[in-house]
Protein backbone atom coordinates (compact mmCIF):
# COMPACT_ATOMS: atom_id res chain seq x y z
CA UNK A 1 0.00 0.00 0.00
CA UNK A 2 1.39 3.33 -0.94
CA UNK A 3 2.24 6.29 1.52
CA UNK A 4 0.15 9.41 1.41
CA UNK A 5 1.81 12.63 0.22
CA UNK A 6 2.57 14.49 3.24
CA UNK A 7 2.65 17.92 1.53
CA UNK A 8 0.17 20.06 0.02
CA UNK A 9 0.24 19.80 -3.10
CA UNK A 10 -1.20 23.99 -3.63
CA UNK A 11 0.93 25.17 -1.19
CA UNK A 12 3.95 23.58 -2.37
CA UNK A 13 3.40 25.59 -6.07
CA UNK A 14 1.76 28.41 -4.47
CA UNK A 15 5.85 28.30 -2.52
CA UNK A 16 7.44 27.69 -5.55
CA UNK A 17 6.07 30.44 -7.62
CA UNK A 18 6.95 32.80 -5.12
CA UNK A 19 10.05 31.48 -5.62
CA UNK A 20 10.36 32.08 -9.30
CA UNK A 21 8.40 35.35 -9.11
CA UNK A 22 11.57 36.39 -7.00
CA UNK A 23 14.46 35.10 -8.24
CA UNK A 24 13.57 34.58 -11.94
CA UNK A 25 13.40 31.17 -13.41
CA UNK A 26 17.21 30.78 -14.32
CA UNK A 27 18.33 31.96 -10.81
CA UNK A 28 15.95 29.19 -9.10
CA UNK A 29 17.76 25.91 -7.96
CA UNK A 30 16.22 23.28 -7.05
CA UNK A 31 17.87 23.60 -3.47
CA UNK A 32 15.67 27.41 -3.70
CA UNK A 33 12.58 25.07 -4.33
CA UNK A 34 13.68 22.76 -2.03
CA UNK A 35 13.84 24.92 0.91
CA UNK A 36 11.06 27.54 -0.18
CA UNK A 37 8.30 24.31 -0.62
CA UNK A 38 9.67 22.45 2.65
CA UNK A 39 10.23 19.14 0.38
CA UNK A 40 13.19 17.12 -0.25
CA UNK A 41 15.13 18.08 -3.50
CA UNK A 42 13.76 13.92 -4.28
CA UNK A 43 10.19 14.65 -3.21
CA UNK A 44 9.99 17.58 -5.65
CA UNK A 45 11.13 15.63 -8.90
CA UNK A 46 8.69 12.11 -7.93
CA UNK A 47 5.59 14.65 -7.44
CA UNK A 48 6.61 17.40 -10.02
CA UNK A 49 8.85 15.74 -12.28
CA UNK A 50 11.42 18.98 -11.97
CA UNK A 51 12.63 21.92 -12.40
CA UNK A 52 10.09 23.59 -15.76
CA UNK A 53 7.47 20.94 -14.61
CA UNK A 54 7.10 23.03 -11.76
CA UNK A 55 7.44 26.36 -13.27
CA UNK A 56 4.63 25.37 -15.58
CA UNK A 57 2.36 24.40 -12.53
CA UNK A 58 3.76 28.01 -10.98
CA UNK A 59 2.68 29.55 -14.02
CA UNK A 60 -0.74 28.18 -14.34
CA UNK A 61 -1.66 29.03 -10.55
CA UNK A 62 -0.40 32.33 -10.63
CA UNK A 63 -2.57 33.12 -14.06
CA UNK A 64 -5.68 30.95 -12.37
CA UNK A 65 -5.17 33.58 -9.50
CA UNK A 66 -6.62 36.63 -11.20
CA UNK A 67 -2.94 37.49 -12.15
CA UNK A 68 -3.74 41.11 -11.77
CA UNK A 69 -7.72 42.12 -12.90
CA UNK A 70 -9.56 40.03 -10.76
CA UNK A 71 -8.52 41.46 -7.56
CA UNK A 72 -7.56 45.47 -7.77
CA UNK A 73 -10.13 46.15 -10.63
CA UNK A 74 -13.36 45.69 -8.41
CA UNK A 75 -16.85 46.07 -10.01
CA UNK A 76 -18.07 48.34 -7.48
CA UNK A 77 -15.97 51.25 -8.51
CA UNK A 78 -16.67 53.96 -11.18
CA UNK A 79 -15.04 52.68 -14.25
CA UNK A 80 -12.20 54.95 -14.64
CA UNK A 81 -11.03 54.59 -11.23
CA UNK A 82 -10.98 50.43 -11.67
CA UNK A 83 -8.27 50.94 -14.27
CA UNK A 84 -6.29 53.43 -11.74
CA UNK A 85 -6.97 50.85 -9.00
CA UNK A 86 -5.04 48.91 -10.70
CA UNK A 87 -1.93 50.60 -12.40
CA UNK A 88 -1.49 52.14 -8.49
CA UNK A 89 -1.94 49.18 -6.82
CA UNK A 90 0.63 47.16 -9.62
CA UNK A 91 3.14 50.19 -8.83
CA UNK A 92 3.00 50.79 -5.50
CA UNK A 93 2.99 46.49 -4.62
CA UNK A 94 6.38 46.32 -6.95
CA UNK A 95 7.24 49.24 -5.17
CA UNK A 96 7.52 47.62 -1.93
CA UNK A 97 8.79 44.12 -3.27
CA UNK A 98 10.73 45.08 -6.64
CA UNK A 99 9.23 41.58 -7.81
CA UNK A 100 6.82 43.45 -10.36
CA UNK A 101 4.09 41.02 -12.64
CA UNK A 102 5.64 37.48 -12.72
CA UNK A 103 4.21 37.05 -16.41
CA UNK A 104 6.15 39.91 -17.85
CA UNK A 105 8.91 38.86 -16.15
CA UNK A 106 8.97 35.19 -17.52
CA UNK A 107 8.29 36.73 -20.89
CA UNK A 108 11.32 38.98 -20.60
CA UNK A 109 13.38 36.50 -19.61
CA UNK A 110 12.26 33.28 -21.75
CA UNK A 111 11.03 34.94 -24.81
CA UNK A 112 14.22 33.48 -26.89
CA UNK A 113 15.65 30.74 -24.82
CA UNK A 114 11.97 29.09 -23.95
CA UNK A 115 9.15 30.27 -26.18
CA UNK A 116 6.70 27.65 -24.67
CA UNK A 117 7.15 28.97 -21.11
CA UNK A 118 7.36 32.09 -22.59
CA UNK A 119 4.18 31.54 -24.30
CA UNK A 120 2.10 30.29 -20.96
CA UNK A 121 3.11 33.08 -19.49
CA UNK A 122 1.95 35.23 -22.02
CA UNK A 123 -1.70 33.51 -21.20
CA UNK A 124 -1.86 35.72 -18.07
CA UNK A 125 -2.23 38.57 -19.99
CA UNK A 126 -5.65 37.56 -21.83
CA UNK A 127 -7.95 37.87 -18.69
CA UNK A 128 -6.56 41.18 -17.87
CA UNK A 129 -6.89 42.62 -21.29
CA UNK A 130 -10.69 40.99 -21.03
CA UNK A 131 -11.19 42.90 -17.48
CA UNK A 132 -9.76 46.04 -19.16
CA UNK A 133 -11.68 46.01 -21.94
CA UNK A 134 -14.81 45.56 -19.99
CA UNK A 135 -13.75 48.75 -17.84
CA UNK A 136 -13.61 50.67 -21.15
CA UNK A 137 -17.08 49.47 -22.59
CA UNK A 138 -18.76 50.38 -19.14
CA UNK A 139 -16.89 53.58 -18.93
CA UNK A 140 -17.92 54.39 -22.47
CA UNK A 141 -21.81 53.54 -21.91
CA UNK A 142 -21.61 55.84 -18.93
CA UNK A 143 -20.01 58.74 -21.02
CA UNK A 144 -16.75 58.93 -19.14
CA UNK A 145 -14.12 57.04 -21.44
CA UNK A 146 -13.56 58.22 -24.75
CA UNK A 147 -14.86 56.45 -27.85
CA UNK A 148 -12.69 57.64 -30.97
CA UNK A 149 -10.83 53.79 -30.25
CA UNK A 150 -11.77 50.56 -29.79
CA UNK A 151 -12.45 49.62 -26.47
CA UNK A 152 -9.72 46.48 -26.80
CA UNK A 153 -7.44 49.28 -28.60
CA UNK A 154 -7.74 51.22 -25.07
CA UNK A 155 -7.55 48.56 -23.19
CA UNK A 156 -4.22 47.29 -24.58
CA UNK A 157 -3.21 50.94 -23.66
CA UNK A 158 -3.50 50.51 -20.56
CA UNK A 159 -1.90 47.44 -20.34
CA UNK A 160 1.46 48.37 -22.46
CA UNK A 161 1.56 51.52 -19.54
CA UNK A 162 0.92 49.16 -16.52
CA UNK A 163 3.76 46.76 -17.83
CA UNK A 164 6.19 49.37 -18.11
CA UNK A 165 5.31 50.88 -14.73
CA UNK A 166 5.76 47.78 -13.05
CA UNK A 167 9.46 47.63 -14.60
CA UNK A 168 10.05 50.87 -13.44
CA UNK A 169 8.84 50.33 -10.40
CA UNK A 170 11.44 47.41 -10.13
CA UNK A 171 14.07 49.72 -11.37
CA UNK A 172 13.51 52.05 -8.48
CA UNK A 173 11.83 55.09 -10.28
CA UNK A 174 10.43 57.70 -8.17
CA UNK A 175 6.79 56.34 -6.85
CA UNK A 176 5.15 60.18 -7.04
CA UNK A 177 6.57 60.17 -10.74
CA UNK A 178 4.78 57.11 -11.50
CA UNK A 179 1.97 57.81 -9.68
CA UNK A 180 1.73 60.91 -11.94
CA UNK A 181 2.15 59.06 -15.29
CA UNK A 182 -1.02 57.14 -13.78
CA UNK A 183 -2.98 59.93 -13.35
CA UNK A 184 -1.98 61.14 -16.78
CA UNK A 185 -2.97 57.68 -18.21
CA UNK A 186 -6.14 57.90 -16.91
CA UNK A 187 -7.01 61.74 -17.67
CA UNK A 188 -5.89 60.28 -21.63
CA UNK A 189 -8.82 58.18 -21.30
CA UNK A 190 -11.65 60.93 -20.97
CA UNK A 191 -13.79 62.21 -23.55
Amino acid sequence: MARPRKFDTEAAIDAAMNTFWTKGYTATSTDDLAESTGMLRGSLYNAFGGKRQLFELALRHYREGGAAGDRTMPDDLPPLERIRQLLRTGVDRTTADHRGCLAVNTVTELALREPELADLARQAFIPLETRLTEAVDAGRLRGEIRSDRAPQVLARQVMATFHGLLLQAKAGFDPESLHATIDAVVDDLRP
